[in-house]
């Protein structure tokens, strides 16, 4: 993994074999960030996807192993929490996309972290059983 610091953003390169919230979590303890939003693509040969029952308040996960080009990889990254969700595609152009509770890189895993002012903790939220931010 290689990064660099230029003013609010955070420009992060993955290699292949890496795990990419392991290493967002290294990115986070290394720079004491606890407010960025992120944005990346790339592909990843596994990927661990989640669907949240709003209803049974619980996560329903599936691991999914192949060839995959990352087509879109959004989150936030706070003190206490990372929180992504991905959209990948196979070699028959099929598309899969959940919350991201894993992913290994295969090829390259490029990724922009922009830094903002609010901390970004989060609260349980009684009615939907999730962990939403505390903004107040």
């Amino acid at each position: 993994m290689d990064y660099v610091e230029e003013g609010d953003r955070v420009v992060v390169r993955l290699d292949p074999g890496e795990r990419v919230l392991d290493s967002l979590a290294t990115v986070r303890e290394e720079l004491d960030i606890e407010n960025a939003f992120l944005t990346g693509i790339g592909a990843v040969d596994t990927v661990t996807l989640g669907h949240y029952d709003v209803d049974e308040q619980e996560y329903a996960e599936e691991e999914f192993t192949g060839q995959f080009e990352v087509t879109s990889f959004l989150g936030n990254v706070g003190p206490d929490k990372i929180h992504t969700h991905i959209q990948v595609a196979d070699r028959e152009f099929e598309s899969l996309g959940g919350h991201c509770s894993g992913a290994r890189v295969s090829g390259t895993f490029e990724m922009v972290l922009t830094r903002g002012e609010t901390p970004l903790t989060h609260q349980l939220d009684e009615r939907t059983g999730l962990d939403v931010f505390d903004l107040d």
